[in-house]
């Protein structure tokens, strides 16, 4: 429900400031990254890559170029 609520609060924020509106999207994207590598991280203990983009909703796990 947090998120539902950001997404609208962003959504309203672009109504009336566009540019505002995408740094906050924008400062979202950061945290999203930030706070997902330490939870894959540590996933890494109780699931194998298989399990993981099964969870994820993949069908094969995504490998680093």
């Amino acid at each position: 429900m947090l998120l539902e609520r950001l997404e609208e609060e962003i959504n309203r924020l672009t109504k009336t400031s566009p540019v505002a509106g995408v740094r906050a999207a924008r400062r979202m994207e950061v945290v999203a990254e930030r706070v997902g590598y330490w939870a894959a991280r540590g996933t890494a203990a109780d699931l194998d890559t298989v399990q993981a983009a099964a969870l994820l909703g993949s069908t094969r796990p995504r490998h680093a170029s």
